[in-house]
């Protein structure tokens, strides 16, 4: 994935170099991230790099830059940000109380954001990290005056990463993987297989989830090739248009042997959690499996 230098971050100054601040537009959804490579070493959306420098969004966008689109099906590696902290740190006291008000434990691939106040959910494609996703633990209101819960890392290709799997041959004897919309719905339903199974170790399920990209033509392939590999591949969306619509795209793909819905169209797989806990969530969960609507017989 590559930028074309641009000019110097009106947030870190450029430290030692006059010139670090690169643009990106993403091929497939057309967005405008900025990159800095200088003191930063982290990107921003549109919005946040300009709240945090202080400037106008209209203003600045006037500026004249130049910007390269990425190459199709290529992810890059990114570097860590600093504010990304593990949930055992101290300073992240706010965030582990967020994920146990959610009815989770902190097991998991979960982090800290110290400057967003959210919870880090990373995406790694092998043994690389190639992004995130924060989720805010204070709603935020939009320039659009919509709700804002939710950022992406700049850089981040949604539509070629998983998260909770990345896409490398899975480690024990895994019968078959559950797609989720979330992360929070994904860790809902693993730590409750983990605990009916006695442990991540005997548990025949990986959970992962496609994190708002509604199942790209990647994620389809991806999966095909698991099924290809005689794993089950389970779809388990919210109950919503979104999650519906979602549920399609893996049926006609036939990218799934199997679905599974809550039933409720104002609960997701979290507020399930919540209301049975972890091991009656896992039996409830397995008792909504059906076959892919076309097999049924």
């Amino acid at each position: 994935m590559s930028m074309l230098q641009s000019r110097k971050c009106l947030i870190c100054k450029g430290g030692k170099k006059n010139d670090c601040l690169y643009w990106h537009k993403d091929s497939e959804t057309g967005e405008l991230w900025v990159w800095c490579q200088g003191v930063c070493q982290r990107g921003y959306s549109l919005q946040q790099y300009c709240a945090i420098a202080g400037i106008d969004l209209e203003e600045f966008l006037k500026c004249d830059f130049t910007f390269e689109e990425s190459k199709p099906n290529e992810v890059r590696a990114i570097s860590w940000p600093s504010s990304f902290v593990p949930l055992s740190d101290p300073r992240a006291a706010n965030g582990v109380e967020y994920v146990r008000s959610r009815g989770l434990t902190m097991d998991g691939d979960m982090y800290y954001d110290l400057e967003d106040n959210g919870i880090v959910f990373p995406y790694y494609y092998d043994k690389h990290f190639c992004g995130a996703q924060v989720r805010f633990i204070e709603e935020r209101i939009g320039s659009d005056g919509e709700p804002w819960k939710i950022t992406t890392l700049p850089g981040t290709r949604l539509g070629l990463l998983f998260y909770g799997w990345n896409q490398s041959r899975f480690m024990g004897d895994v019968k078959g993987v559950i797609v989720t919309e979330g992360a929070f719905n994904a860790l809902s339903i693993m730590q409750s297989l983990n605990a009916t199974y006695g442990g991540i170790s005997k548990n025949p399920w990986r959970v992962m989830a496609c994190s708002g990209s509604g199942g790209s033509a990647h994620h389809i392939e991806a999966l095909q090739e698991l099924m290809g590999n005689g794993l089950k591949v389970v779809i388990a969306p919210d109950t919503d248009p979104a999650g519906f619509k979602m549920l399609h795209k893996f049926i006609s793909g036939k990218a799934m042997t199997h679905f599974a819905l809550t039933g409720d169209t104002e609960k997701d797989w979290n507020d399930m959690l919540k209301q049975l806990g972890h091991k009656e969530l896992a039996k409830f969960f397995l008792s909504k499996i059906e076959k892919r609507p076309d097999e049924q017989s």
